[in-house]
């Protein structure tokens, strides 16, 4: 039995000196692609309802996941890709905004009735992670108070990134040519 041992701990000993100067065995500790710009929205209404949603997820490679509705509360995650310029210009637009202004809670902008939106973003394309809240971010009949244009701007890349990749028509107030990546595509 222990001449059996023997002979399996050198048998591993030799694949791992095999694996260690060839570099030909399989790595474990591949890195997983880096999250770049991350939306989800929660839409409050009326008796406590409360529907989330992925809005978008881009990551370093291009991947773009975001859930579809199917039916009442219920919605299929979805995957598709973007190209690496697409990804350069999101990150060149994330970086050219005052990072400082996307504190806690912004908003809300626009008044809604009998509902509210909560935009949880989380940008990873900068010196440092941030995660913040933009209140009511979509246009409505009543404006409570100017949207910053950097806000503006990021919310305008998360609604263009989302059409993009679903096939839907971008909203209204990012239609207008005035942030870095619209100049860039030009």
């Amino acid at each position: 039995m222990s001449r059996n041992l023997t002979y399996v701990f050198w048998i591993l000993i030799w694949i791992n000196a095999v694996c260690n100067t060839a570099g030909g065995c399989p790595q474990s500790g591949v890195s997983a692609p880096a999250v770049v710009l991350e939306a989800t929205n929660t839409k409050h209404g009326i008796g406590g309802h409360e529907n989330k949603l992925l809005v978008v997820r881009l990551t370093d490679d291009g991947k773009v996941e975001w859930d579809e509705p199917v039916g009442l509360h219920v919605s299929e995650r979805q995957t598709s890709s973007v190209s690496a310029e697409v990804v350069s210009n999101i990150v060149r637009t994330l970086k050219a905004v005052d990072q400082s202004l996307f504190r806690g809670r912004l908003g809300p902008y626009y008044v809604y009735i009998d509902s509210s939106d909560e935009l949880q973003v989380r940008v990873a394309a900068g010196p440092r992670d941030l995660t913040f809240l933009v209140i009511n971010p979509w246009p409505s009949v009543f404006v409570r108070k100017p949207m910053p244009p950097d806000v503006k701007t990021l919310v305008c890349e998360i609604d263009k990134l989302h059409a993009q990749v679903t096939n839907t028509a971008v909203d209204q107030m990012c239609k207008v040519t005035d942030t870095p990546r619209e100049r860039s595509d030009q």
